[in-house]
């Protein structure tokens, strides 16, 4: 039996909208890894600050965010990364 349904390790990538910033940004730091006001470097080497995280019993003022930045959506594609997107 051929299996190749899990042939392929890819990296995960998290789609992230930064303090002040109006567009996601792809970074391969797990969100959990960092804390709120540091600052990570996105696949494009723009630095991104991790807010705060949003009360329990709310939503995410972030979530309605959608437009990507278009080199790290470049990146990611060329590369295969699988992607999530996150909200803190």
């Amino acid at each position: 039996m051929n299996i190749t349904r899990f042939a392929e390790d890819r990296q995960d990538v998290f789609w992230i909208v930064g303090t002040g910033q109006a567009e996601r940004h792809a970074t391969t730091m797990r969100p959990g890894a960092v804390y709120a006001g540091q600052c990570v470097a996105a696949l494009c080497d723009v630095q991104i600050k991790i807010p705060q995280s949003t009360p329990i019993g709310r939503d995410p003022m972030t979530k309605k965010v959608t437009r990507k930045c278009p080199a790290c959506e470049g990146i990611v594609e060329v590369k295969n990364y699988a992607e999530s997107c996150w909200d803190f």
